[in-house]
């Protein structure tokens, strides 16, 4: 029996992923839309440090805009 190629499924969602760079050992961590005021763990020297919140208004604002995730399809794929 023959198989039909997959067809390449769109994005469903997005999330932004927010940079912090540890200040015990300059590592840069990513961080998936940190909405509240957080301490995180360094994947690199295990140090915890609080980080600051992005606004849940310009995430939701940057997710409406990109349609979730829907706008930034290459498109030559559509």
């Amino acid at each position: 029996m023959e198989r039909k190629p997959i067809k390449p499924v769109k994005p469903s969602g997005m999330e932004l992923t927010f940079h912090y760079v540890c200040p015990h050992c300059r590592k840069k961590l990513s961080v998936s839309s940190p909405l509240l005021p957080a301490m995180i763990s360094c994947s690199v020297c295990g140090r915890d440090f609080p980080i600051v919140p992005v606004d849940q208004y310009t995430v939701h604002f940057i997710q409406l805009m990109l349609g979730d995730g829907q706008a930034a399809v290459d498109p030559d794929y559509l």
